[in-house]
């Protein structure tokens, strides 16, 4: 089943997948999927000093695609006897937190790491990417991973945070996100200062400068 998931969401648009077991959930479920979908480079190249309409719409659109293909793969999952929970592509339940981490689920599937930015940094497209997770009942062989420190000793997604949340702080299992990023300054700006895009929704900076996944490295 491992390989017929990751086929399935390959074929479909997911730039990566894989598998993990799953932390302790709500719904009672031992397993997670993983995977990317790589957001347009022409889009997110043209964010400069704050997001754009055509930015955040892509954001939508691309959350949008992210529900229907992890329905469709909890479809195809339930077809083999299993049950599964498809995670919202981007949902707030408490604060500022979903009912389950995507970023946690596609570390644990060795899809890529933490960067200091606090975004997850795919292993073949850094920061541009969103994530789709799926929890499930079904069993997989699981593959160790091994998260590496992709960041270095760059520090341009902190020098170009216009709310200056970023702290620069390197990301281990262990860091709390309060040690790498002030999540109420990042929101409160966005809402203040981009509030007529999307009513302060989106950002999109510091993936932008972020030279990973890009050969951009202006």
């Amino acid at each position: 089943m491992r390989e017929k998931v990751i086929e399935f969401l390959k074929s479909r648009g997911a730039e990566q997948a894989g598998v993990c077991r799953a932390a302790e959930n709500p719904f009672g479920m031992d397993y997670a999927i993983s995977y990317t979908v790589r957001l347009s480079d022409a889009i997110v190249d043209g964010i400069d000093d704050a997001p754009t309409h055509t930015y955040f719409h892509h954001y939508r659109t691309v959350n949008a695609f992210i529900d229907r293909l992890s329905l469709e793969c909890g479809f195809m999952l339930a077809s083999h006897g299993f049950k599964y929970v498809p995670v919202p592509a981007s949902q707030s339940v408490n604060g500022m937190q979903g009912i389950y981490s995507h970023k946690r689920a596609a570390v644990d599937a060795g899809l890529g790491t933490i960067g200091k930015s606090c975004l997850f940094l795919s292993s073949t497209s850094g920061p541009r990417v969103r994530l789709g997770t799926i929890l499930t009942d079904c069993k997989f062989d699981i593959l160790p991973a091994e998260p590496k420190n992709l960041c270095g000793d760059c520090r341009r997604c902190a020098a170009a945070c216009p709310a200056m949340a970023i702290t620069g702080a390197v990301w281990s299992p262990d860091t709390p996100r309060t040690e790498m990023l002030d999540a109420k300054a990042c929101s409160d700006h966005m809402k203040s200062a981009f509030k007529h895009i999307g009513r302060g929704a989106v950002c999109g900076i510091c993936m932008r400068v972020c030279p990973l996944g890009t050969n951009n490295n202006n």
